[in-house]
């Protein structure tokens, strides 16, 4: 094999190899671009799920308040109408 042909060989698979590289830097930047496109997706979702339960909470308090002050003024009038 001529020297020459060899050289230019090994300098095609450097550059083979140096596309490889970039595509692969670009690859792996892209995935991890998704990645995070998707954990920020994910994090949104958990966001509002919590908004909804603090909601279901607060209607859920308010309405064992209004049951409780309900209650606590039927018990004395009750208790008038036993005696």
């Amino acid at each position: 094999m001529n020297p020459n042909d060899y050289l230019a060989q090994q300098q095609a698979l450097l550059q083979n190899a140096q596309i490889m590289q970039w595509i692969y830097v670009a690859l792996s930047l892209a995935f991890f671009l998704g990645g995070l496109y998707v954990t920020y997706l994910f994090y949104a979702a958990l966001r509002e799920i919590a908004q909804e339960l603090r909601r279901f909470r607060v209607a859920f308090e308010m309405a064992e308040d209004a049951k409780t002050r309900a209650s606590a003024h039927r018990a004395p009038e009750d208790s008038a109408e036993d005696k």
